[in-house]
């Protein structure tokens, strides 16, 4: 009995490769603790990672082809309009392969398992939640090794007589201490690929926000675990021992657990990790209730330098429908304190969702000027367009649905169209939506921390001199080469950041007046496409 695990090609565009709504960057370990824990079992698996080998469709299926296999798992993500693209390709497999078993796993097919079953019934069945323990089970049952159907292994879901099913739910796993620690992919591949090492310390939050299906995922009534400190820690040096790559990246949804039991594990957690004796750097994220100076600065000193802060809004009657649990107070301070710290920040936020208003819009607005978040154009246009996304599994999709707000759309209709209730605030939307769309398109993301090194920021810092969306040799007064050309690209994203800014200042004061609705979109589109040019040729 051989398993193979597969993580297909991501098919991302540059407006969806930065989108972790597709699936929690908690899921990037799904495969490598489900192959951890079948190798434990004693069973023969292999990992097959497309998507980090930079493998196509059709380089994935000829390489599935010439493999040997008796179980092929399937971390399935949805990846819009093209998740059809994968599931044709194991089609093919199995058409090639009859004799395989075909399971899918993971966020998207935990809650699409039922379109999924009837639509493609080449599938054989569907793990529900943590994939770890059912897919040990239902390879055992495979293989003979355990006795009974595998059919009724619990947490799958399967086509039975009269169509799909869902057998018993698996409890969520409670002590994650006893997990093995995951396979990971070759140092040499990930070197390559200049990646972090990821890690996940704990599962589950504790918050209830509606515009995330992590809890659903993981089953009614699951909270936040954690795994003991001690234990992280001996992964970390483990890993570093393997790859000698010091950069680690905490994966979980939220870092913290509740309460002063919460803050009291992470104060450990930092003190052990200073103890560790090579230079650890590591990154993570949390919500803004969980900052505390104490435990950040113990953190700072173990080596933390990146948080990603679940800001989400700086309307507070936006948190509250959300229903955040936190208060724009509770983010400004949290801000002010990474800040202080010296802490690289990056924030999630939704700027338009379908109960947003004017108001709000402008609140978000004077908000991330207020905190000096606008920093440089890539950063603004992100911020400025970002949506909801609304997918299927989510609180928001129900309660939207049977307002009769949402239209499923997307492959199984898995995800949720909306047109915001106040048509002056969709406009808005829309207009900003392509706008800053071009703008991400000229600066091609160079102005923001990369891999490459540190970004050219607004307040005159210059960085990495490579290729960007704006190209080679581009000069500054209309070709004098004399002026570098990091000058330049500076003064460009200098005027673009401020062009945003002051746009949708302008765009809120025109739907107020009622000039910009719905029916004249296009021609603010255009205008503001025109000022960009204007911006672009006179820098």
């Amino acid at each position: 009995m051989r398993v193979l695990l597969l993580n297909p090609p991501l098919l991302t565009d540059p407006y969806t490769d930065d989108l972790v709504v597709n699936a929690p960057l908690s899921a990037c370990l799904l495969t490598g603790y489900a192959g951890a824990c079948l190798k434990q079992a004693g069973l023969d698996v292999a990992v097959m990672d497309a998507d980090l080998a930079g493998l196509d469709v059709e380089a994935t299926r000829e390489q599935l082809l010439a493999e040997d296999f008796d179980l092929l798992g399937v971390h399935l993500k949805f990846l819009w309009g093209r998740t059809a693209e994968i599931m044709t390709m194991l089609q093919e497999i199995k058409r090639e392969k009859p004799h395989i078993h075909l399971n899918l796993y993971g966020h998207y097919p935990t809650f699409a398992w039922e379109p999924l079953l009837r639509q493609l019934p080449f599938v054989d069945s569907v793990v529900l939640g943590e994939p770890e323990l059912t897919l040990t089970d239902l390879a055992r049952r495979l293989a003979g090794l355990d006795k009974g159907f595998w059919q009724d292994t619990v947490g799958l879901a399967v086509n039975g007589e009269g169509g799909p099913v869902q057998n018993s739910p698996r409890c969520a796993i409670a002590d994650l201490d006893a997990l093995p620690f995951p396979l990971r992919p070759s140092p040499e591949l990930a070197a390559r690929r200049n990646m972090h090492n990821y890690i996940l310390g704990s599962r589950g939050c504790f918050g209830r926000c509606t515009f995330c299906y992590l809890n659903s995922f993981y089953g009614p009534g699951t909270v936040w675990r954690g795994r003991s400190p001690e234990n992280i820690v001996a992964e970390i040096d483990e890993v570093y021992r393997a790859t000698g790559n010091p950069s680690f990246y905490f994966a979980d949804a939220n870092f913290f657990g509740p309460g002063e039991r919460g803050r009291q594990r992470a104060l450990e957690l930092a003190r052990l990790l200073k103890q560790r004796d090579f230079p650890l750097v590591f990154g993570l994220e949390c919500r803004s209730s969980d900052v505390d100076e104490e435990v950040f600065a113990g953190l700072v000193e173990a080596g933390l330098r990146d948080v990603f802060l679940g800001v989400e809004s700086g309307a507070q009657s936006a948190l509250d429908r959300f229903q955040k649990g936190t208060t724009v107070a509770q983010n400004e301070r949290a801000i002010t304190i990474l800040r202080r710290l010296g802490l690289n920040i990056s924030l999630g936020f939704i700027n338009f969702d379908p109960g947003t208003t004017l108001e709000e819009i402008r609140e978000n607005l004077d908000f991330l000027q207020r905190m000096e978040l606008l920093d440089c154009p890539s950063t603004t246009a992100h911020l400025f367009f970002h949506r909801q996304v609304v997918l299927r599994g989510t609180p928001a999709y129900n309660q939207l649905l049977a307002r009769g707000q949402l239209r499923p759309v997307g492959f199984t209709a898995h995800e949720g169209e909306y047109t915001i209730v106040d048509p002056r605030a969709e406009a808005v939307a829309r207009v900003m939506g392509r706008v800053c769309r071009l703008v991400l398109e000229i600066t091609g993301g160079e102005d923001l921390y990369t891999a490459r090194g540190p970004k050219v920021s607004c307040c005159g810092r210059v960085g990495d001199e490579g290729r960007s969306g704006l190209g080679e040799g581009l000069t500054a007064g209309g070709g004098n080469r004399s002026i570098p050309a990091h000058v330049q690209r500076q003064e460009i994203f200098r005027r673009l950041n401020l062009f945003l800014q002051d746009f949708l200042s302008r765009l809120l004061d025109a739907a107020g007046r009622g000039e910009l609705n719905l029916g004249t979109v296009a021609g603010f589109v255009a205008a503001g496409h025109t000022e960009i040019e204007e911006i672009m040729r006179n820098s």
